[in-house]
């Protein structure tokens, strides 16, 4: 792959009762549920809570029953903007969160993985053949620490497969025109260090470092949590405002 890599829309949708923007690609390509969570007051998904308070917990499993009839667990991290994975080939019925957890692996069916973003990229891993799937939350601290290609080679030894049968989204974050960050972010990420601070494009910074590992197929959302906050949650549109979208992914039991 080289050049930019092309846009995917996640599609608005209500199914379920639960009100989101789904991959409708890549459940018609490969039967996975992906996509992010809407915007909503009464939606905030974070978890920051321990343990999560009901109405979180039930916001979950209406959410897991919304993304289709197989699944019978969802598991969340409770993120720290770190590199840790968790690969997980089982989980109790119902809601699971995971400590200091900002990736997850699977190659079960049954199971939706979940972050939670406003304005960081979820990374939406794929092996189609073997059904493997995994799920990153990637800030710039997480990307600085190395959690894209850790998760990728996680992914990739899980599957038994290289890099280039891999499928890849960049989904609903904060754009580049819309993420101004100072040298020390830059050269954090980037390994240079500007003189003044400059716009960040966090996607197309996945972009180059799927292209160098040689991921075969790349996309990137059209949806900028920013631009789109009446959408999404979005940290820096907000001013710093709480709440969180929950980004999903996972493979339905037959």
């Amino acid at each position: 792959m080289t050049g930019p890599a092309a846009h995917l829309q996640e599609q608005h949708t209500t199914s379920g009762g639960f009100e989101r923007y789904e991959l409708e690609a890549w459940r018609d390509a490969y039967g996975v549920a992906a996509g992010v969570t809407a915007r909503s007051p009464d939606a905030d998904m974070s978890v920051a809570g321990e343990p999560p308070p009901e109405s979180v917990r039930a916001r979950w499993l209406q959410l897991s029953r919304a993304a289709g009839e197989g699944f019978r667990a969802v598991v969340v991290g409770r993120q720290v903007h770190g590199a840790r994975l968790q690969v997980t080939l089982d989980a109790a019925a119902g809601l699971t969160v995971l400590e200091g957890v900002d990736g997850h692996l699977t190659d079960r069916p049954g199971l939706l993985l979940a972050v939670t973003v406003a304005d960081c990229v979820p990374v939406y891993l794929l092996e189609p053949e073997r059904g493997v799937l995994g799920l990153l939350h990637a800030g710039w601290r997480g990307i600085a620490a190395g959690v894209f290609e850790t998760g990728v080679g996680a992914l990739c030894e899980l599957a038994e497969c290289s890099p280039s049968s891999v499928v890849m989204h960049c989904g609903v974050s904060v754009c580049g025109s819309c993420y101004e960050v100072g040298p020390e972010v830059v050269e954090a990420v980037a390994g240079e260090r500007p003189g003044a601070p400059v716009k960040l494009d966090l996607r197309d910074v996945l972009r180059v470092r799927a292209e160098a590992l040689g991921i075969g197929h790349v996309t990137i959302s059209s949806w900028c949590s920013a631009h789109d906050h009446d959408r999404f949650h979005s940290h820096r549109a907000s001013a710093g405002a709480p709440g969180r979208v929950a980004a999903y992914l996972g493979r339905p039991t037959a």
